[in-house]
């Protein structure tokens, strides 16, 4: 054959033998590894399936499920979605899903506290400067919301509603420009 085959270096030796001579063994060949062309494409790029900031857009919602974030992105009432986003990704662009998966190890492990919460308001939102105060004697904390990220209150709302432990109750402002 002209061009090597790496479908050829796998069969017998007598098939690799009658390659050179045979012109129906060769078409054979050639449809079997055009074939073959999609499923070697994919398979040279699985390592970048896991990689929430290689994979595909189309794999982001699936990452998403994987990290236990699908309940910030998921279509209806508990979940994110809104208009003129790409439909079951949610309200949170695709870039700052792509960081939150990246960062979902490190949010698990500080779930609960005031350090995730605000980490994790930051990731979502793209917006730096949330506050968390807790109020004394109480079980309830206090969110307060950098002006710039005012437009994403019921985002924000969510997050801290599924963030903060169960039995502290929450209030969320947000806060005065200037």
């Amino acid at each position: 054959m002209p061009q090597e085959s790496k479908l050829l270096r796998v069969l017998p030796e007598v098939f690799q033998v009658a390659a050179d001579t045979s012109s129906p063994l060769q078409a054979l060949l050639a449809v079997a590894e055009d074939m073959h062309g999609p499923v070697r494409q994919v398979l040279d790029r699985i390592h970048t399936v896991p990689d929430p900031g290689r994979a595909p857009s189309s794999l982001i919602p699936f990452l998403s499920r994987w990290v236990d974030l699908d309940w910030l992105t998921l279509p209806g009432p508990q979940g994110g979605a809104g208009s003129g986003t790409i439909p079951g990704t949610g309200a949170i662009p695709i870039s700052r899903q792509r960081d939150l998966i990246a960062a979902a190890a490190q949010l698990s492990a500080r779930r609960g506290t005031v350090d995730g919460l605000t980490r994790f308001l930051h990731l979502a939102t793209g917006v730096p400067g949330f506050e968390v105060e807790s109020v004394p004697g109480a079980f309830h904390i206090r969110v307060l919301v950098p002006a710039e990220a005012g437009g994403q209150l019921e985002l924000i709302q969510r997050i801290v509603k599924g963030m903060k432990p169960a039995h502290v109750t929450d209030e969320v402002t947000v806060q005065a420009n200037g």
